[in-house]
């Protein structure tokens, strides 16, 4: 089942720069037409030739990025930021690099599913945990240099569908807003969801291309509890 979310609200940041450029003035006047008056000749005029001073030691230099880019779950303190609203039992699992067809960006996904890898209790068919009921997930994911929210979100479904590996078109609600929360870390949350409420995505936009989501499937966790697990990663991530 693919969840196609609503066009992601899209900022087109303008940068403008202007040019200072000095010239010679009077230049290729051979006379001037009036009389300047006779201290004229000792009026001093800035060299414009001179070199410029020196910049203060350290401009110029690039800015350090606001956040930080987390090299695993651990370092980001992904368990203890999701801490019992990760499924029962369940062990978190980790995937990080490049992100496909994305240039130069990078994510580190932290997982939790009842039936995934880290419980090693899979057996039911697609989207089922070994109990045959659907399996509840948790994610924490870091991206830099990408913006999740554009692509679509993959959701997988139990029965002949999600075995045949059919995608189907999935209403969703959207919704673009602002916190204190986000205002503090000059973000930006948007948030996707099935209108059956099964599956949750909560992402939260930063400077320096920094992305940070939490999603729920097939789970109590509230958007409320998203908001509160993103603002934790934003601020352990925080350079």
């Amino acid at each position: 089942m693919r969840l196609l979310p609503s066009p992601a609200l899209r900022r087109a940041l303008l940068a403008s720069g202007a040019a200072l450029a000095t010239g010679a003035l009077l230049s290729g006047c051979d006379s001037v037409p009036f009389d300047l008056g006779d201290d004229f000749s000792d009026l001093e005029l800035p060299d414009f030739a001179s070199p410029s001073p020196s910049p203060s030691e350290g401009a110029g230099e690039e800015a350090a990025a606001p956040f930080t880019l987390p090299a695993s779950c651990a370092e980001a303190g992904a368990a203890e930021i999701v801490g019992g609203l990760a499924p029962a039992g369940a062990q978190v699992d980790e995937q990080a690099g490049q992100v496909e067809d994305a240039e130069d960006a990078e994510q580190v996904a932290c997982v939790w599913t009842t039936g995934g890898a880290g419980t090693g209790t899979g057996t039911g068919a697609p989207g089922e945990d070994g109990a045959g009921q659907a399996a509840e997930t948790i994610a924490l994911v870091f991206t830099v240099n990408t913006d999740p929210s554009d692509s679509a979100q993959v959701v997988q479904v139990q029965g002949a569908e999600a075995e045949a590996n059919w995608e189907v078109d999935v209403d969703v609600n959207s919704d673009t807003y602002r916190t204190a929360a986000t205002d503090s870390l000059e973000g930006e949350f948007e948030y996707l969801s099935t209108v059956e409420g099964s599956t949750r995505h909560l992402y939260l936009s930063l400077p320096g291309e920094f992305h940070i989501t939490a999603s729920a499937v097939h789970s109590e966790v509230t958007q409320e509890q998203l908001e509160e697990i993103v603002v934790q990663a934003a601020e352990q991530a925080r350079s």
